[in-house]
């Protein structure tokens, strides 16, 4: 080559050098360095311009390792070869847009670009110690390659999830774990919520996860991992999916707007029932030695376990299906339900806040000191609904049952063997009107009935079932299909199909109108609890 032909182009490499470096003195050197190789290079040179910058950004790279012993990658490095580059160096990709899309590689295809071109190992070395052909080591390395030149568009594969996050609030039917489990899988965890959301209309590979919300393969596979052990995730072949359903804002207010307006139509002929079966309630515990708002909470408790119980009667009725509660791997028997929204959503003014409770929970034990066992059954409702669960220090169903039992029958809290860390809860339980403080004492402000008690109140809550959803279940008919969420078509046969009807806000829909009327007081009877002993 001769020097007239390279000195005509080094204005041209020379700009290159300093957009690559940001400094005079690093371009010149890499100028300087990019020519000497070209003046050493022993055959003729038909494409000078391509030929040159590819020298260029090979001797970059160099140049970064020797300054900051930080190795470098090229996707177009193919192992002792110059590379091959387009002609124009603005569309050579940066060493910073590499290594994003190297981080953007499933986990196969990383792994074997990292070693060999950030690491520096030889393909037989590799191929060694994963156990694997060399020809797949290098079918990797040509396939990593080809994914990290597709990888260049960008953002324009990114969703909105990737600046716009989202947060999930999820739910669950049956019996939790022994951590609160599912709930506590993703509290806090505003990647694997996102990864959940992301992974809810179809199947997808960790790397259009990752893709998705603009965070690095390696990442997203881990949290996957974390997920799919759960099990809120399940895997297909190469692909994951969010085993539950997940509903947005939109589509619940549809269904609470349908929901009101029917209640608001058929409240007379749902409060008659309501009524009747709350005066049998009080006639089976007026021998009771219960204070007023233990009865009213007590009342409170078994119209929500009615309503409940009638409804969903009612609803397998309309679409019958079977529905089994599966073990999970933290002990518990749940089935999950997801409520997705934008992370600065307004939940103070959101309507269905108001309207929304929680199932029957319980905590069981048997042969509790001195008692043959304790049941405790809890409703979540209005207008305090779970306020008692907030705080500073977790309180699972199991701890707050043994705690209430404990403060009942007067027991020193030391003898107990729970923490004592769980007394400076008191103040708070208080409160939300589950303690009273008597004399800097604190006693139970919740009903406390015998197994016997309870067992008649069943009795009569089992005959009002039945006869609540032959009463509701014409009525329902009519407005159900306004209530049912779409479901992604992978997930269609793994729902119960009653879980894909959103039918639960009827009984505070129904108690809102029964307060206004007058016709039932929430004040002083939440939360709706009950604590069954046998001695």
């Amino acid at each position: 080559m001769h020097i007239n032909d390279i000195e005509n182009i080094m204005n041209y490499l020379f700009s290159a050098a300093l957009k690559k470096c940001g400094n005079f003195e690093d371009a010149e050197d890499l100028t300087s360095e990019t020519l000497l190789a070209a003046l050493k290079y022993p055959k003729e040179i038909k494409d000078i311009k391509k030929w040159l910058s590819g020298v260029l950004n090979h001797k970059y790279y160099d140049m970064l390792r020797r300054k900051y012993k930080f190795p470098t990658v090229s996707i177009n490095l193919i192992t002792e070869d110059i590379p091959d580059f387009e002609e124009e160096q603005a569309d050579v990709p940066s060493d910073d847009e590499i290594r994003r899309e190297v981080a953007y590689l499933s986990g196969k295809y990383r792994e074997v670009i990292v070693r060999h071109y950030l690491n520096g190992e030889k393909v037989e070395s590799i191929a060694t110690k994963l156990g694997i052909p060399k020809g797949t080591v290098l079918s990797r390395l040509s396939t990593g390659r080809e994914q990290i030149r597709k990888g260049f568009d960008s953002m324009e594969r990114y969703e909105k999830q990737s600046y716009q996050p989202e947060q999930l609030e999820i739910t669950c039917n049956g019996c939790m774990g022994l951590n609160n489990e599912p709930f506590s899988l993703v509290q806090g965890d505003i990647l694997k919520q996102n990864i959940l959301i992301a992974a809810y209309e179809k199947p997808v590979t960790c790397v259009e996860i990752a893709l998705s919300l603009g965070v690095p393969t390696a990442y997203i596979e881990n949290a996957v991992n974390d997920l799919v052990k759960s099990e809120l995730m399940q895997k297909k072949g190469d692909k994951v999916f969010t085993d539950f359903m997940i509903a947005t804002p939109e589509q619940i207010l549809k269904s609470l707007d349908v929901q009101i307006e029917f209640s608001e139509k058929n409240y007379d002929t749902i409060w008659s029932l309501i009524s009747e079966f709350t005066a049998e309630v009080k006639e089976c515990i007026k021998d009771l030695q219960l204070k007023e708002n233990e009865r009213r909470k007590l009342e409170y408790f078994f119209i929500l376990h009615l309503f409940s119980n009638g409804i969903y009667q009612a609803v397998q009725r309309i679409v019958p299906s079977k529905e089994e509660y599966p073990l999970r791997p933290d002990g518990g028997k749940w089935i999950a339900f997801g409520n997705r929204y934008p992370l600065d959503f307004d939940f103070e003014s959101y309507r269905f806040s108001k309207y929304c409770y929680g199932g029957e929970r319980r905590s069981y034990e048997e042969n509790f000191f001195s008692s043959k066992s304790v049941d405790l059954h809890i409703y979540d409702a209005q207008p305090d609904l779970n306020k008692y669960q907030h705080g500073d220090t977790l309180l699972n169903d199991e701890i707050f049952m043994k705690m209430l039992y404990i403060i009942y029958k007067g027991i020193p809290f030391n003898y107990t063997g729970l923490d004592p860390i769980y007394l400076e809860r008191i103040p708070h339980l208080a409160e939300c009107g589950i303690l009273r403080m008597e004399n800097n004492i604190p006693e139970l402000d919740i009903p406390v009935i015998s197994k016997q008690k309870y067992d008649e109140i069943e009795k009569l809550l089992i005959q009002k079932i039945y006869v609540f959803a032959d009463m509701f279940e014409p009525l329902l008919r009519e407005i159900m299909p306004e209530m049912k969420y779409k479901v992604p078509k992978h997930l269609e046969s793994r729902i119960a199909e009653c879980r894909k009807y959103s039918c639960y806000a009827f009984p505070m829909a129904v108690m809102k109108i029964a307060m206004g009327k007058g016709d039932f007081y929430t004040e002083n009877c939440t939360p709706p609890m009950v604590m069954v002993i046998e001695e």
